[in-house]
């Protein structure tokens, strides 16, 4: 099935990127977890027991590929077949600029060639992480991982809400969620995710919207996106206060 766009000249060629489907869903989940389970500011809401956050994955997933305004986008390693990194991306609502499942391709070289047209060169070492998705509800107290605090879980979900509902539009461009193999960090493997989906915005005039990690915000910088709000978490010692940054991109017009 053919991507929207085409692949990145600054993806190894040892990485393929393609469209996921549910045949992926436990290696989604086993990415997902590993990626942000040493993150002590973005989990303080899961459950202590792997197995239900790793259900808690599947079944907040499962949902999202029937939904005709989301895309979902990994990097396989080709030699291992491992799954090296993936992306989650609500398009616009009956949006035709990001393609259907079998459309065409877009130009991604202004953003992710040697030089970045709005904001200089591009580390491709810099690894991103992004929060959870506030496109999507809450869950509900019951629907909460397995062993969670539900009035902690409950707390995070609605600050994201919140933000959504305050930065977030249906005609805009939402990085959901976007997280890398820890053994694969450093490889480029996130910014091919997410930069031609940038560039469709660009050529559509779409602006886009995510919700940063700490460690994220300054790569997102790079890629455009400027800060709007920020949410932050008191919780306490030894963490102490936890901040995720709300961000939107304007898109950059071709001259």
């Amino acid at each position: 099935m053919a991507l929207p766009f085409a692949a990145p000249a600054s993806l190894s060629s040892s990485f393929a990127i393609s469209y996921c489907t549910l045949v992926d869903l436990d290696a989604l989940a086993e990415v997902y977890y590993e990626a942000f389970k040493a993150n002590p500011g973005n989990t303080h809401w899961w459950s202590p027991s792997r197995e239900s956050m790793m259900a808690w994955m599947r079944r907040r997933m499962t949902p999202k590929f029937r939904d005709r305004n989301i895309r979902h986008f990994k990097i396989t390693d080709i030699e291992s077949g491992d799954l090296v990194a993936w992306a989650r991306w609500d398009i616009p609502k009956e949006s035709t600029h990001f393609g259907e499942w079998s459309g065409g391709a877009g130009d991604v070289s202004k953003i992710v060639g040697t030089e970045d047209v709005a904001t200089g060169p591009i580390d491709q070492a810099d690894e991103i992480s992004a929060s959870a998705s506030a496109v999507e509800p809450a869950p509900a107290p019951a629907d909460c991982p397995e062993g969670a605090d539900p009035a902690v879980c409950r707390r995070f979900f609605d600050a994201l809400s919140g933000a959504s509902d305050k930065w977030y539009t249906e005609n805009m461009l939402g990085l959901s969620l976007i997280c890398t193999a820890p053994k694969y960090h450093r490889r480029g493997a996130a910014k091919a995710l997410i930069a031609p989906m940038l560039c469709l915005a660009d050529e559509a005039g779409i602006k886009a919207y995510l919700e940063a990690t700490p460690e994220g915000k300054p790569v997102y910088e790079k890629l455009g996106f400027r800060e709007v709000d920020t949410l932050d978490f008191d919780l306490g010692e030894p963490i102490g206060l936890y901040q995720l940054c709300v961000m939107v991109r304007e898109p950059i017009l071709s001259k």
